[in-house]
């Protein structure tokens, strides 16, 4: 913290100077009848209020401005404007306040800069004051002058120490990194556009000279303007230097001059440095170690980098704003102009239930304990201090950040409780304080560790960590008088640049007295779409198993903290997408993860994590914690919507794979059918015709009016046909009387376009198939009723949507089909029961259900039940066909439109899901999902023991 910062107490007793030097001032205006005090004596005052809180007065001349007054649409001039701060009107001795505070609104309306809107308003005339908080948020304070010295706290945000909530450091941190991407263009133009995210330059070498150099400059403007808000040296020195010692010509040279200042130790500096920057201290720690050169600057971009200082930096979210920083190199996110970024909020789902939950009770209930002892304080803060926390792809370090402000925040909790008590109990009760109580202070950076495999979000993740430890260190001043001082900086954050899946986390995370929490948003990319050498990866990071062709890129992460572990305590998260914990690539991966003693200790189900990198969809995540404490309850966390909040779910007795309340079992693909009752599923008949087997409403009328292909037309069904009930039709030609090609022109010429298409194939099977053109490439067709399955079901359904047919109707390779003689397996399909074990173990597409021959059907653990059961089940499946039958004009698709569904439909489900239950063990109706999820597991857990 800068020397030049004032205290509270200072600053009290400047505020009693202050007060009684205008009270003695508005006495002897009354004495002498003296009016018109507004334009003779304003900036008096408003340099002489800002004076006491250790604020330059030449901030007053710089804001002071002409602006448009929304009333009249004329110019007018603001007496006093802090930007992004406070705005000030006085008036003269004696006039109505509501003039002054009438004429800040009309000021607002008539147009500030987004970038410079204040949060306060101050009216004075010189003897009444009134502040007030222009989003309402807070009630108006009306004072007197004489009253001045009570209000520092009403005034205290002058110095940037309002509470500030996290919205609003979200909302200033959009606005931040707006004005550090205007920053760039002016330098590089606007045109400038680099790949960001995975596929960025991963080091300096890579990147275009010009950009590699102005996005190391960006880095060390950032320091020197939240140095400038936050104390780190005299408030706005830098914006008084830039301002007043350099113009468009000059200001590179002058850049390049300071940053080798900055870099310098006082023993080293020349005695010749200019007196305003010799005021700026030694800051080492490698922000200004390398020597680059500076772009030559042109007025506008000069403008740009004043426009900067203006704002108030100290209000930003480091997390939100470093997110947001890395992305100012993209034209596509500069256009989105502050939308990219994760929200604190998504960061704590994943460090939350890992340990910051734990943490923030167990220091609430030492606080609240009367007979906590010093040592349990001392040994608290000791042991949080002890662990190391580390996000192996941290890009700029927003978990990191965030990870390291609220545990700052509980320790200056506990130490400011530890300081009151001081106080309060005599030293023979143990409650004694270090003199230096910044000496009590154990959680550094240097306990965080990231590694990012590009360079430019690494550097920023340097950079950020130490700007959220001096805001950390400042809510610890603001809290019991005294912080760390951090410049020179000794102490950083390990931020490693490479690539985390090569490197040895072991060299590079050392092993702590404590635990090692390891956490964080590794990249998604599913087995489908990785390059060959993000595959090379992986091998590298899992060795060679057999599982890998089908885990996602983002478990390589796993591997590697599942290696780390083997020798050392702690506990890991990540944040991924929804497909480990779907279909056959959960028993790859968590077999192997259970097999190291881990458990899920918390997992939060599929929900829309947004993300950071421009031109990306929302990304259906889960994030999934591990540990090995079987001491404590699995926490779990569910969601109405994928775009809802979290609800905590009560666990009973432990979470599986599956983040399913149940037995830990893994459900591995089968080739037979686990329940007897049930018959398999098949792919519906491929065609492989090139369009020519199948016949559109377009072509029908044509084919039937040839008589002899109208005998070999047949209704049929591929996915849209089936959920949305659209016709379509085939020539189905298993029976096909050979002479009826020569007898109809039009089988001849679409059976000659089919061998022809087929014989030009580069697949063997196919040109194969080029002999037999009559027939569909693969045929599947039952020959009974059958039972029509889509491939995938919407996840707002309430059911999963099959339909029956007669064998007539042929099914394509977009459905599935089972055999279903008496109706059974269209009711067991139709069941809830079944939608709970498709959801719990299948596989999805994004958030869309995906039916698994192999995995949810032959697996589904149906029980073997008795002719009386087998009927009551197969009436109450016909009953749901009754109702859908009086609705012939409807599709699937309407029937089961979520928020539409026919009351008598729904009845009918009903009443098939209670036999359904029933005959699984239950004594009633199951209502919830989870209920039923435990009855499967249990099921499947009995059968697969007889």
């Amino acid at each position: 913290m800068s020397q030049d910062q004032l205290g509270r107490t200072e600053i009290i007793a400047n505020l009693q100077d202050f007060a009684t030097g205008w009270a003695e001032r508005i006495a002897t205006w009354r004495a002498e009848d003296e009016t018109a005090t507004e334009r003779r004596y304003a900036q008096q005052f408003w340099s002489g209020l800002l004076r006491c809180f250790g604020i330059i007065p030449e901030r007053i001349n710089l804001f002071e401005r002409d602006a448009t007054r929304a009333s009249t649409g004329r110019r007018g001039w603001i007496d006093f404007f802090m930007a992004g701060v406070a705005i000030g009107e006085a008036k003269s001795l004696g006039v109505d306040l509501n003039d002054a505070v009438e004429q800040i609104n009309d000021y607002l309306r008539g147009g500030i800069a987004q970038t410079e809107w204040p949060k306060y308003a101050i009216a004075t005339n010189f003897e009444q004051i009134r502040v007030l908080r222009l989003d309402g948020t807070e009630p108006e304070v009306r004072f007197t002058i004489g009253e001045l010295p009570q209000h520092y706290d009403t005034l205290k945000f002058l110095i940037g120490l309002d509470a500030v909530t996290h919205r609003e450091q979200e909302e200033a941190s959009i606005v931040a990194a707006r004005l550090m991407a205007g920053l760039y263009t002016s330098v590089l133009g606007e045109d400038a556009d680099e790949t960001v995210g995975e596929q960025a330059p991963r080091t300096r070498e890579e990147e275009d000279n010009r950009a590699e150099r102005t996005s190391i400059l960006m880095t060390r403007l950032l320091f020197m303007l939240y140095g400038d808000d936050a104390g780190l040296w005299r408030r706005d020195l830098f914006y008084q230097w830039v301002l007043e010692h350099t113009d468009a010509d000059t200001l590179s040279t002058q850049l390049e001059a300071l940053f080798r200042h900055l870099n310098t130790p006082p023993a080293r500096r020349s005695p010749r440095t200019p007196e305003l920057m010799a005021q700026f201290p030694y800051v080492n720690g490698g922000i200004f170690a390398d020597r680059i050169e500076v772009d030559w600057f042109t007025p506008e971009t000069r403008e740009a980098l004043l426009a900067a200082c203006r704002f108030q930096w100290s209000r930003i979210s480091v997390s939100v704003f470093g997110a947001m920083f890395q992305l100012v190199k993209s034209k596509e996110a500069r256009r989105a102009a502050g939308e990219h970024y994760t929200s604190e909020a998504n960061i704590l789902k994943t460090i939350g239930p890992l340990f910051l939950d734990d943490y923030r009770a167990r220091a609430d209930r030492l606080i609240r304990n009367k007979s906590t002892t010093t040592r349990d304080f001392d040994g608290f803060l000791e042991e949080m201090a002890a662990n190391i926390y580390v996000d192996p792809a941290c890009g700029g370090g927003n978990f990191l950040n965030v990870a390291y402000a609220r545990l700052r925040e509980i320790e200056t909790d506990v130490l400011a409780e530890k300081r009151r008590r001081s106080k309060d109990y005599s030293a023979t009760q143990g409650m004694t304080m270090s003199l230096d109580a910044t000496l009590d202070q154990k959680l550094t950076i240097d306990r965080f560790y990231g590694i990012e495999i590009n360079w430019w979000p690494a550097k920023i993740a340097e950079t950020a960590m130490f700007l959220v430890d001096h805001q950390a260190n400042l809510r610890l001043a603001a809290a019991i008088g005294q912080a760390p001082e951090r410049l020179p900086i000794t102490i950083t954050a390990h931020i490693t640049h490479g690539n985390a899946l090569r490197l040895d986390w072991e060299e590079i995370l050392p092993e702590p007295a404590g635990q090692t929490f390891i956490f964080g948003n590794p990249p998604f990319l599913g087995h489908e779409t990785r390059d060959a050498a993000q595959l090379a990866d992986m091998r590298h990071a899992w060795g060679n198993i057999d599982q890998l062709s089908r885990l996602d890129f983002v478990t390589s992460w796993h591997a590697k903290a599942l290696q780390l572990y083997r020798d050392r305590r702690g506990a890991f998260a990540f944040v991924t997408t929804n497909s480990i914990t779907q279909g056959d690539q959960v028993p790859r991966l968590f077999g192997l993860i259970f097999k190291e003693g881990w458990r899920v200790a918390f997992a939060h189900r599929t929900f829309a994590w947004d993300s950071q990198a421009p031109g990306q969809a929302a990304v259906h995540c889960v994030i999934v914690g591990f540990d090995r404490d079987r001491a404590t309850k699995p926490r779990l966390f569910d969601y109405d919507s994928v775009h809802g909040e979290p609800r905590e779910v009560p666990v009973t007795h432990s979470l599986n794979a599956y983040l399913v309340d149940g037995p830990n079992l893994l459900v591995e693909k089968r080739s037979t059918m686990l329940s007897p009752v049930l018959n398999k599923a098949s792919y519906g008949s491929m065609a492989r015709d090139d369009g020519n087997l199948l016949v559109s409403p377009e072509e029908y009328p044509t084919v039937v009016s040839d008589p002899v292909a109208a005998k070999y037309v047949r209704q049929f069904v591929g996915a849209s046909e089936l959920v949305n009930n659209r016709d379509r039709w085939c020539l189905w030609l298993e029976d096909m009387d050979p002479q009826d090609v020569r007898r109809s022109p039009e089988l001849k010429r679409r059976l000659e376009a089919v061998a022809t298409f087929r014989a030009k194939s580069s697949a063997g099977s196919t040109q194969k198939m080029a002999q037999t053109p009559h027939l569909f490439g693969q045929r599947a067709q039952p020959g009974s009723a059958y039972v029509c399955i889509p491939r995938h079901v919407s996840e707002t359904r309430r059911y999963f949507t099959v339909k029956r047919f007669d064998p007539e109707v042929i099914a394509g390779d977009a459905n599935f089909t089972i055999s279903d003689p008496d109706g059974l397996q269209f009711a067991a399909l139709s069941s809830s029961m079944f939608l709970a074990w498709q959801k719990a173990i299948g596989g999805r597409i994004k958030s869309d259900l995906r039916f698994g021959s192999t995995l949810t059907w032959n697996t589904f653990p149906f029980p073997d039940v008795d002719d009386a059961t087998r009927a009551r089940i197969t009436a109450a499946g016909q009953k749901v066909l009754d109702v859908r039958a009086l609705h012939p004009e409807r599709s699937l698709a309407a029937h089961y439109a979520p928020l539409a569904m026919d009351p008598a439909l729904i009845r009918a489900h009903d009443a098939l899901d209670r036999e359904v239950d029933k005959a699984f063990g239950a004594p009633r109706k199951l209502t919830t999902e989870e209920q039923r999820q435990e009855v499967l597991f249990k099921a499947y857990a009995a059968m697969l023991r007889q």
